[in-house]
């Protein structure tokens, strides 16, 4: 799910909210969810909003962020599954350079290269990185979007 923003966010909202009534309701949520290839019960989507009565703009926009993270998290686990090469939640020096050697990305890099890669984003020292640690990895900007 590529990010939304806000204005177009807000139009859509406008676009289900027919009644004018500054609530998309339960039916509407189903209606455009259904619409984009998502079949779902209107009780499933009642205890994901957590109201019967629908959302207002302000929920609307919360349920929409918290589903975009949700999705974004689901891909860095299987990204962090990929490094992840015997399985124990930690991808080691060892297994960044296997998997960075085999995708041809590491040209003349050696296991130090590895270490210092890991060391910037390991936050409890421990030589290694945990999901949470790959997860801010991951999110950091580059040094392209810093300049941008």
């Amino acid at each position: 799910m590529s990010p939304i923003s806000a204005d177009d966010l807000h139009r859509i909202f406008k676009k289900l909210d027919k009644k004018n009534k500054g609530v998309v309701g339960i039916e509407e949520l189903q209606h455009l969810l259904e619409q984009i290839g998502i079949q779902t019960r209107a009780e499933e989507l009642e205890k994901l909003v957590g109201a019967t009565a629908g959302l207002n703009y302000l929920d609307f926009f919360f349920f929409y962020e918290a589903n975009v993270k949700a999705e974004h998290d689901d891909d860095l686990l299987k990204a962090f599954e990929v490094f992840d090469l015997n399985g124990d939640g930690r991808i080691s020096c060892d297994e960044l350079h296997s998997v960075l050697s085999r995708l041809g990305l590491l040209e003349k890099r050696s296991a130090d290269d590895c270490k210092e890669m890991i060391s910037v984003y390991d936050a409890n020292s421990d030589g290694v990185l945990d999901f949470h640690e790959f997860k801010d990895m991951m999110s950091a900007p580059t040094s392209h979007q810093q300049h941008t």
